[in-house]
């Protein structure tokens, strides 16, 4: 578990300093320009850029060994961080290195979840998986609190976009610190191209159901981006009260990781995911009705814890389906598969916000929560979720009538 520590680590220092760097982000930008539609573009190019390098990050995860795609993929947006700290004057500029930023990130994610079972003993994962989803969880509550704390207190925006550059190099380190092997899938020779992962997903019914289910949840959730900010200030809550929930939603997670470290695996996955799906629909229909801003944070909590745990077992789900040399193709695919639901939803967060308001956004969130548990209950039906002992393909699974 030392590995897992350490990875858990280096998401510690990017995710909390990238999370605080993004409240002053979006909150530049809306008091740059006094509209939603411009946050939209912002995190809709941020979103596309996931789209767009998703792709090439599953490849490179696959191809090569993953503890240098993560530094690569680290220290490449070191570099971006940085010249959006001096550019922050530039909307447009922000929006556009915001999507570059996107790309170079895109190959970490995938490699790491792809590496975590080379990383710790079998009997292990689920427990390792949880820790780092606490500690990303961690970082989402603390973050966006320091940023609303510190621009209040008179702290610039380019001055938590440095930070945050500087993070990105202190997670490469740790990163190079863990000497166990990463894994190199060598997915190129068993299965080329970059949508082996697409490939696979297709042929696996589990997978394709959750990924669907994933898809409608985050739907939802990119309105709540959108209108995190514009309720907070309906609510009487400032960006210290954006700040608030945005860091409850990402850091309620931290009691659903808790909860997976102790009851998740793989077999309890798909019911799991299903039950969370739920808990954060009707957490978010909470913070859409709170009359008051009190409220709206314990919805908020309520969702993220949530999502917390569903993440966990989402991620133990797609390791248990896939062998390694296709794993980064994978997570790339279905990162991809998200990101660009999510980007078709902070567009329509706008305009929804825009129209009927940040209320309205969030409730439509809700609904789309339960949504997605209705369609992930149909993995309830699916045969064992075991891997292959082997390690080279998934088990067969009973197909769905």
């Amino acid at each position: 578990m030392s590995a897992a520590r350490r990875l858990a680590l280096s998401r510690l220092a990017s995710l909390t300093a990238g999370s605080a760097a993004y409240i002053a982000l979006i909150s530049a930008i809306y008091n740059e320009t006094g509209s939603a539609l411009w946050v939209s573009a912002a995190l809709f190019f941020g979103v596309v850029g996931s789209v767009i390098g998703a792709p090439a990050a599953g490849w490179i995860g696959d191809r090569f060994e993953r503890r240098r795609v993560m530094v690569g993929s680290d220290l490449a947006a070191a570099v971006v961080a940085g010249a959006m700290a001096l550019t922050v004057d530039s909307a447009l500029a922000l929006v556009l290195l915001f999507g570059l930023l996107a790309v170079v990130q895109s190959p970490f994610e995938p490699a790491s979840a792809s590496a975590m079972p080379n990383l710790v003993p079998p009997e292990s994962l689920p427990r390792a998986n949880a820790l780092v989803a606490a500690t990303s969880s961690a970082s989402y509550l603390l973050g966006p609190l320091l940023g609303g704390l510190l621009l209040g207190a008179g702290a610039s925006a380019p001055e938590l976009l440095a930070v945050d550059a500087a993070s990105f190099v202190v997670s490469a380190a740790l990163v190079v610190s863990i000497r166990r092997p990463f894994g190199l899938g060598g997915g190129t020779e068993s299965e080329p191209g970059v949508w082996a992962g697409v490939r696979l997903i297709v042929g696996e019914p589990v997978l394709r159901v959750l990924i669907a289910a994933s898809i409608v949840s985050l739907l939802g959730m990119g309105m709540v981006n959108v209108a995190n900010y514009p309720l907070s200030i309906h609510l009487g809550g400032g960006t210290e009260g954006y700040g608030a929930l945005e860091a409850l939603l990402g850091g309620g997670g931290l009691l659903g990781a808790a909860i997976a470290a102790r009851m998740l695996s793989a077999s309890r996955a798909p019911l799991i995911v299903t039950i969370t799906f739920a808990v954060s629909g009707l957490g978010l229909l909470l913070a859409g009705l709170a009359p008051v801003l009190a409220v709206a944070l314990a919805g908020m909590a309520i969702a993220g814890a949530g999502r917390g745990l569903g993440d966990v077992a989402d991620t133990t789900l797609v390791q248990a389906r896939t062998d390694d040399a296709r794993r980064s193709r994978v997570f790339a695919a279905q990162d991809g598969a998200a990101h660009a639901a999510y980007s078709a939803a902070m567009l329509a967060g706008g305009l929804i916000v825009t129209a009927a308001g940040a209320r309205a956004a969030v409730l439509t969130a809700g609904a789309c929560g339960l949504a997605a548990s209705l369609i992930a209950s149909r993995m309830l039906r699916s045969g064992p979720l075991t891997r292959s002992r082997t390690g080279s393909r998934p088990d067969p699974v009973r197909r769905t009538p």
